[in-house]
């Protein structure tokens, strides 16, 4: 169901939304949502100090609703805190996203992270209850409310303010109220002396899972805020638009299927054979889905991704070739990180994140302050993401009782072999 959901709203959006938008707005107005999005993946990946992921893991009901509450004001306490400081540091803040001024979208920012927060916490409270067809109608409803507006806005040409901003606050605003647990939010009452106690017993999360969280997410999204620095909102457009086309289809069946991953694997990480079964059963679906279309794109996308987008996007497709097997790794790798924290191996989890985020960075920064070339400085980071991803999609299977080392490898001879026979019908083609 869950999958169901992402691929309808995915296809959709790769048939009629990004074709329409690309079109209707200029590429600065997309370089700003995509600077937007990694400000509020990076924001929400620390406001609920990761104990939104205690709800799943609590066996007592009655206390995984307190520990939903209590994410819940962890969440509001950092919506007062981020309000606070956007209002004393908006110019300088705007300085750095090349504004002279700060712009209207930039007061978004706080109420939209906690907005972001709030979907994740209450996420994680439906997957356990195994609400399947809750989160499968709110992920529609967020992406018709979201996409509409946007396209009404764009539609009517109004340039005050940034549709594409606007109507993404709006989709998470109605996912929230869509969403609100009325067994949970119509009784108000909190008990201090257990949360307290959940809050100490589950220190592990703010320890290890939230600065790992925060390191994965600004790694993920490094490119966005290092293009913005080095070059200017244009080519952050380009950037977002190729990863729209690539990182973010992979990434939402992804997140789908780890959201189901996490849940079964906390119930049966004790039958060894169950859980190895289920991981790879899930590994081969996730490669043979996508490999289609991650060749198309690796092979095709400078002439697919103008023909989607428009005539103003060649860069964007020289990204998307080059992004397209980091995205890949990323989207095969990343329901099975759930491993971590299902076997409480966070401090695991947080070492190979920081690696991740340390040499993508020191890579990307390097290539790009040495050749200023946005092409040399994404295939350094993308040849580095790879590596990393694939190393820890091993820890990954090791914790579950297994080595897939071999199949990675049969997996990477596969691809091989695809892409030279892809590129050589190109080549025969042109």
């Amino acid at each position: 169901m869950l999958f169901g959901s992402s691929t309808i709203t995915q296809l959709i959006t790769l048939v009629v939304v990004i074709p329409l938008l690309s079109r209707w707005y200029s590429p600065e107005q997309h370089g700003d949502i995509t600077t937007f999005m990694s400000i509020l993946a990076v924001g929400a990946s620390i406001v609920t100090l990761k104990y939104d992921q205690a709800i799943m893991v609590e066996h007592d009901r009655e206390k995984a609703k307190t520990i939903l509450k209590l994410a819940t004001l962890i969440n509001l306490g950092f919506l007062i805190l981020s309000s606070c400081l956007l209002v004393l540091f908006r110019q300088p803040i705007a300085q750095l996203l090349d504004f002279q001024q700060p712009p209207f979208w930039i007061y978004l920012i706080p109420p939209t992270i906690f907005l972001t927060g709030m979907v994740e916490v209450l996420m994680v409270w439906w997957n356990r209850e195994k609400h399947y067809k809750n989160l499968s109608s709110n992920r529609i409803l967020t992406f018709g409310v979201s996409a509409g507006y946007k396209l009404i806005h764009g539609w009517f040409k109004y340039s005050k303010i940034n549709g594409l901003v606007l109507g993404h606050a709006l989709g998470q605003f109605f996912s929230v109220l869509f969403f609100l647990p009325r067994s949970v939010f119509t009784n108000l009452t909190f008990n201090g002396s257990e949360a307290k106690s959940l809050f100490k017993q589950y220190k592990s999360f703010p320890t290890w899972a939230m600065p790992s969280g925060l390191i994965n997410t600004f790694g993920s999204h490094i490119p966005v805020f290092l293009i913005v620095f080095f070059f200017d909102r244009e080519t952050n457009g380009q950037y977002g638009n190729a990863m729209k086309l690539t990182y973010l289809p992979l990434v939402a069946v992804s997140h789908a299927i780890s959201q189901v991953l996490f849940e079964r694997l906390a119930r049966i990480k004790n039958n060894t054979d169950e859980a190895i079964k289920l991981s790879y059963n899930i590994l081969y679906f996730l490669f043979f889905l996508a490999l289609v279309p991650v060749l198309a794109m690796l092979i095709w996308g400078d002439i697919i991704t103008p023909f989607i987008l428009g005539d103003n996007w060649e860069t964007a497709g020289i990204m998307t070739q080059i992004m397209i097997l980091y995205c890949f790794a990323m989207y095969i790798s990343s329901p099975f990180s759930v491993a971590f924290e299902v076997y409480n191996r966070l401090r695991l989890q947080f070492s190979y994140t920081a690696l991740f985020t340390l040499l993508t960075g020191i890579g990307l920064f390097v290539a790009l302050k040495i050749t200023h070339d946005i092409y040399i400085g994404l295939v350094v980071f993308a040849l580095i993401g790879i590596i990393v991803r694939l190393a820890m999609l091993i820890s990954c299977f090791r914790l579950i009782g297994q080595n897939p080392m071999f199949k990675i490898l049969i997996g990477v001879f596969i691809i091989a072999v695809s892409l030279a026979a892809g590129a050589g019908i190109r080549y025969w083609l042109f």
